[in-house]
């Protein structure tokens, strides 16, 4: 590991789904869902990922557990027992035995929790797997979970349906924490929910990673809510990484015109204060049919033809900052006041 305090890192992941025609199912092509990504996250930080839908950001968390596999690259892992584990070599009985130590937050708590099995059930389910606990002991391990997240014990022989939106996701945070995890990947964690519920999750799943030491890839689409709850960031486009800074950098001074496009469109929280917004020219690139150079070039207001025919390396160009753009050295791109 490059990165001594990194609970994870990603090096060069792809993840190619082929497209497949006609009667033999012969593969045409290659959809580039997630094209050659590298981070890490750090022990005890939330990592958030942003970027439109479909830019790759759920592809990517989904491969880092292995809930898809990746085509190509390396995850690198440090377990429980403190060793440096490579996720992608592991055989059916060694993920298992990692999935106690990575646990996925699913966006919708309506589709994600079965409606015909009690809170005890649902909450109990990784422990009577892993062979944790069972019997009287499972249901004292189960309203110690439900009081850390904030439900009320007295509910454990509840079904799904009896507890609102956000008491569901409660449901499924105790779920994800029931085998003491050290890293949760949170998809769209709160983007089913109300935006008063969404605070209190978020306050939540910032009180119990300062409890617990966990680790957060926290993916959104919201840029509120990944301000508010990233250390650091990092931006995807069409399948890579075109960005990664400090939350406050990120913001205030972003090197990607990309990231100063999607941070255009952010709410101002004052309402005197005008901001231009930038309007993208064109489509979303295609990632089945990429173009040339940085994908990003036909709808770049910086573009230069060197754009169109090379791809740019993502590079550090200051201490933390790492941004995939040709131009990053000579433009000076808008951020948002940082509160």
């Amino acid at each position: 590991m490059q990165h001594h305090n990194a609970v994870l890192e990603v090096q060069a992941m792809k993840k190619y789904f082929p497209i497949k025609k006609g009667f033999l199912k012969r593969t045409i092509g290659q959809v580039k869902a997630v094209d050659d990504v590298s981070f890490f996250i750090e022990q005890g930080e939330t990592f958030g990922l942003v970027g439109e839908s479909g830019c790759g950001k759920s592809t990517l968390g989904k491969s880092i557990l292995r809930a898809i596999e990746p085509s190509d690259g390396s995850i690198t892992f440090v377990n429980r027992k403190e060793e440096a584990v490579e996720v992608r070599d592991l055989d059916n009985k060694q993920l298992r035995d990692i999935r106690r130590d990575m646990q996925l937050i699913f966006q919708d708590p309506y589709s994600s929790l079965n409606p015909r099995m009690t809170v005890l059930n649902i909450i109990g389910e990784p422990l009577i797997c892993n062979g944790i606990a069972k019997g009287e002991e499972l249901k004292r391990r189960v309203g110690d979970l439900m009081d850390l997240v904030g439900l009320n014990r007295k509910h454990l022989e509840r079904y799904p349906h009896a507890f609102s939106g956000g008491q569901r996701q409660r449901i499924g945070i105790a779920r994800a924490l029931a085998t003491d995890p050290k890293f949760l990947v949170c998809d769209e964690a709160v983007s089913a929910l109300d935006v008063s519920i969404q605070a209190q999750i978020i306050n939540l799943l910032q009180s119990l990673q300062q409890k617990l030491n966990l680790s957060y890839l926290f993916i959104s689409h919201d840029l509120g809510v990944i301000q508010h709850i990233s250390d650091r960031v990092g931006v995807m486009y069409v399948g890579k990484m075109v960005e990664v800074a400090a939350t406050d950098k990120l913001f205030s001074s972003p090197k990607h015109p990309y990231t100063e496009a999607l941070l255009s469109a952010k709410p101002v929280p004052i309402p005197k204060q005008k901001r231009e917004r930038i309007i993208l020219k064109g489509e979303v690139a295609n990632p089945a049919n990429p173009p040339s150079g940085c994908y990003f070039h036909p709808r770049c207001l910086y573009a230069q033809d060197i754009c169109k025919q090379q791809a740019p390396d993502f590079k550090e160009i200051e201490a933390g900052h790492f941004v995939a753009c040709h131009m990053a050295k000579d433009l000076d791109l808008k951020g948002v006041k940082v509160q």
